[in-house]
């Protein structure tokens, strides 16, 4: 039996021990697995949220460049179809010379005839007019109307020659930085229903047009749109191609680069829409020579700060009265107009604005405060001359 050996005989502390440190094993494993899952779980979140911020920076990109298109953004392509067809050549002759040139647009059917949308001094003194279409077909217009002091007109063609009708837009629903583009002819037939394109640089800018020794307000829409004189006439679209102003470069003469001037369909549509037997408005008088309630100075000048009771601070002063004129017997030395019709009267330039939408014949409320009272007069409007 020698060389036998000894078989070490296990306790139950022996067992114990072996099952502790078996148990604090497991329990080490355990630890790992739940903080591998932690971590799992953390750098999950982590990468959901990376592409929650890459998809909200998308959105935001996104939201820029449809600001910075203006509303309706920059694609002009759709727009320009409806407008192009619409858009005409325009030559006005002096027996066989041709002496002035431009562009407008068909902006209504009726009775068979379209009509026709332009500059006055694109038209005017002409013994014919000539219209070259997009298509190149020609037709002899006809004189329906016009407004020299606008600078706007209208001419007739016969129905069949015109093969669209531009669509009319809302000038009041630019903003500024809003996509427009113009269409004309810069350089005569060979260049015409030509394309550029910018955006709204201004609005409601009130300009001083002088016209035939008097001198008025008009307010015109700004645009870095590149035109010239040839552009004369032609309109002025949003991105969906609707016309929301008449390009009148003949109104304001400047050097500044850059920038271009149109006028406010709304305000053109309410003219023509009075312009038929070859009439050529004039621009109204009232007959009042006028001070602006801000300016102390003048007010002392003309002696009329101490005839005046009133708290308000914006408004124009009448400072005289012309004889013989719609304003005699009507208003007073020291009113103050505030209101024409329901348009409100801050100065004399807007005075002018609101005035220039009217024409001779028309009557009109003036809204006044005498003494510190408020009253409302009716004034037939004159065509003697200018305010």
């Amino acid at each position: 039996m020698e060389g036998k050996k000894k078989v070490k005989s296990i306790t139950k502390a022996d067992v114990s021990e072996k099952n502790k440190t078996v148990t604090d094993a497991d329990a080490r494993i355990k630890k790992i697995e739940e903080e591998s899952e932690y971590y799992a779980a953390k750098e999950g979140s982590r990468k959901l949220r990376r592409i929650a911020i890459f998809l909200v920076a998308i959105i935001a990109i996104i939201w820029l460049l449809s600001l910075i298109g203006g509303s309706g953004g920059g694609n002009i392509g759709s727009g320009l179809d409806k407008a192009s067809d619409a858009t005409v050549y325009i030559e006005n002759y002096n027996g066989s010379e041709l002496t002035t040139s431009g562009s407008g647009f068909v902006y209504k059917k009726s009775k068979g005839n379209a009509y026709i949308l332009t500059n006055y001094h694109v038209v005017s003194g002409s013994t014919s007019i000539r219209v070259i279409f997009s298509n190149d077909s020609k037709a002899n217009a006809t004189f329906v109307g016009g407004d020299q002091s606008a600078d706007i007109a209208v001419i007739s063609v016969p129905a069949a020659k015109a093969k669209r009708v531009a669509k009319i837009g809302s000038s009041r629903k630019l903003k500024v930085g809003s996509t427009v583009f113009a269409i004309g002819s810069p350089a005569g037939n060979n260049f015409k229903n030509t394309v550029t394109k910018g955006i709204i640089s201004g609005k409601d800018r009130l300009v001083t047009v002088s016209n035939g020794g008097s001198s008025h307000n008009i307010r015109l829409i700004q645009t870095d749109a590149d035109m010239d004189y040839g552009n004369a006439g032609g309109p002025l679209c949003n991105s969906k191609g609707q016309v929301v102003g008449i390009v009148s470069p003949n109104l304001v003469r400047n050097d500044l680069r850059g920038t271009s001037f149109a006028i406010p369909i709304e305000d053109t549509i309410k003219k023509v829409a009075t312009m038929d037997k070859k009439q050529v408005t004039q621009l109204p008088y009232i007959g009042i020579r006028m001070v602006n309630l801000s300016d102390d100075s003048s007010l002392d000048y003309y002696g009329l700060a101490r005839k005046l009771n009133t708290k308000l601070n914006r408004g124009v002063v009448v400072e005289s009265i012309v004889a013989n004129s719609p304003a005699e017997g009507k208003l007073k030395v020291a009113d103050i107009i505030t209101k024409i019709n329901d348009e409100d009267v801050d100065n004399i330039a807007y005075l002018r604005y609101v005035l220039s939408k009217y024409k001779a014949g028309d009557k009109v409320t003036f809204t006044v405060e005498r003494n510190g009272k408020f009253r409302t007069l009716s004034i037939i409007l004159d065509a003697k001359g200018g305010n």
